[in-house]
């Protein structure tokens, strides 16, 4: 069987589940926020640079710090927003192919002969006679 077939079954077999995902719109707003925060910090700490030194006095130096220090803040919670929804994602797709991967192995494997009732045999074929 060539991967693209596989693929494609694969593909339609998740299609027939018609599962919906209620929180995706949810999720694409939390992963462009995170971007979105990402960019803002990067924007706040290029601006907070100049003013701290365009300046001599303190207070103005002291507000472009604080202006710099939130630009890196907003930088790191974008960066950690969008790492875990753009995982969600991928780790719900993986979850998902696991699942189907694993069906598909159960049904390719042919059922172990049930055992006589009587002693347990331990893996052995042909027990010793007695």
């Amino acid at each position: 069987m060539t991967q693209d077939a596989r693929a494609d079954r694969f593909v339609r077999d998740l299609a027939d589940l018609k599962i919906p995902d209620p929180a995706s719109a949810r999720n694409v707003l939390w992963l462009r926020l995170g971007v979105l925060l990402m960019l803002a910090g990067l924007v706040l700490g290029g601006l907070a640079f100049p003013l701290a030194h365009a300046t001599d006095s303190t207070l103005g130096q002291g507000d472009a710090l604080a202006l710099g220090l939130g630009g890196v803040s907003a930088a790191v919670v974008g960066a950690a927003l969008f790492l875990r929804y753009s995982l969600t994602g991928f780790l719900r797709f993986w979850l998902a192919r696991q699942a189907y991967d694993l069906d598909r192995l159960g049904d390719r494997l042919t059922p172990l002969p049930t055992l006589p009732e009587g002693e347990p045999r331990h893996g052995v074929a042909d027990p010793a006679p007695r």
